[in-house]
């Protein structure tokens, strides 16, 4: 994976400038009236690009040249390559089927790639990946899994917030420690009514070391630490299937428990970990009207999602509140043909939520109400 030469990104974050210029071009005439906007009736800062107002959103296309830039970013050149061999063995001895495997892995990350800065940093690591099953019944099976995880902190710029800052600078994150994990897993798997229903039960441990976070410093917003240990415990429950010939059923179930085990900071030891929700759960049902009714070519859906509060990344001043939203939908699929149309409605009920946070400036909001037609053809 690289990035190339010449790579850049314009930006048009935060707010006008207090003198009211226009990033750095001009003075406009009324300063004071130009630094700030009204929605609403509340008089409000005004951005480098304007307010999407939720409660009256407006859907029309942005033009860029009514946006105020006020950085322009070059992205340095980089590459990051991997190299890995493996070894893997698959048997199986009466009910107990096993896999074993184990990968090197060299990891070698170039900043400033074909630059007189060109700096480079190399990780390796050796894998184990561990994985057993054993058939009680015909129907009904147990495993157990143990995985290693090994990832070099340039390769987390894109999956973790912390880092993603990384992605424009000159220095490489590679340069902390790399983010180890390891997960214990033990579950059943099982099908019943011939078939019909599967049910899938799990209790897992996940444990990630170095972690880059920020240090919440707000003389220094940008500096980050390394924590010591993660540590999440819980247990998933998954069914799906037919409860009876013409309602089909999904439902899961998740509780997590994130906490820190290891912090330079020792008020941060016991607290929830970032990011993650203890409860969370989903339903999805569907019913196919009888062949025999006058519905017959019509089907209707109904589900629910669940998720409990979480902690924003770079603030733990707050918590993003829990939600609950319905979901609906409708199914066209006419006898004997291979159409199915369906009209699906997200966010039923139009409730106001969020997906998560940064902090109190970035908050991810949910989609409002939604419709989704699509048109399914089976060849």
């Amino acid at each position: 994976m690289g990035k190339i030469k010449g790579g850049g990104q314009n930006a048009a974050r935060g707010f006008l400038l207090q003198d009211g210029s226009v990033a750095g071009s001009f003075v406009v005439a009324n300063a004071a009236n130009y630094k700030t906007i009204t929605i609403g009736g509340v008089t409000l800062p005004r951005p480098n690009v304007n307010y999407f107002d939720l409660n009256n959103p407006t859907y029309t296309v942005r033009n860029i040249n009514d946006y105020t830039l006020n950085s322009r970013i070059a992205i340095p050149s980089a590459l990051t390559t991997t190299h890995a061999i493996y070894i893997q063995n698959q048997f199986k001895v009466g009910k107990l089927s096993a896999l074993l495997s184990l990968r090197q892995e060299w990891f070698e990350d170039i900043t400033g790639y074909e630059t007189p800065t060109e700096l480079s940093f190399e990780n390796t690591a050796l894998i184990p990946r561990i994985g057993l099953t054993y058939a009680v019944t015909s129907n009904i099976n147990v495993y157990g899994t143990y995985l290693t995880g090994f990832q070099p902190q340039s390769n987390t710029v894109t999956l973790m917030p912390s880092t993603g800052s990384f992605f424009w600078a000159t220095q490489s994150a590679a340069q902390f420690k790399p983010l180890e994990s390891d997960l214990k897993e033990l579950g059943a798997k099982g099908e019943f009514f011939n078939g019909q229903l599967q049910a899938t039960l799990a209790v897992y441990e996940v444990t990630q070391r170095n972690i880059l976070i920020s240090a919440n410093d707000p003389v220094q917003p940008d500096l980050l630490v390394q924590r010591g240990e993660d540590r999440s415990r819980g247990f998933e429950i998954d069914l799906v299937g037919y409860i009876a010939k013409n309602f089909q059923v999904y439902a899961s179930y998740s509780y997590i428990d994130a906490v820190v085990i290891n912090d330079a900071n020792e008020n941060l030891i016991g607290q929830r970990k970032e990011n993650t929700p203890q409860n969370s759960a989903n339903l999805w049902t569907r019913y196919n009207f009888p062949e025999n009714s006058l519905l017959k070519d019509l089907g209707i859906g109904f589900g629910v999602q669940h998720q409990g509060s979480r902690v924003p990344w770079f603030t733990r001043d707050f918590e993003v509140p829990a939600f609950t939203v319905l979901d609906a939908a409708l199914y066209y699929t006419p006898v004997r043909s291979n159409i199915q149309l369906a009209l699906n409605v997200g966010n039923l009920l139009d409730e106001t939520y969020w997906l998560g946070a940064q902090n109190y400036t970035r908050l991810f909001p949910a989609p409002p109400r939604n419709l989704i037609l699509s048109a399914t053809y089976k060849f």
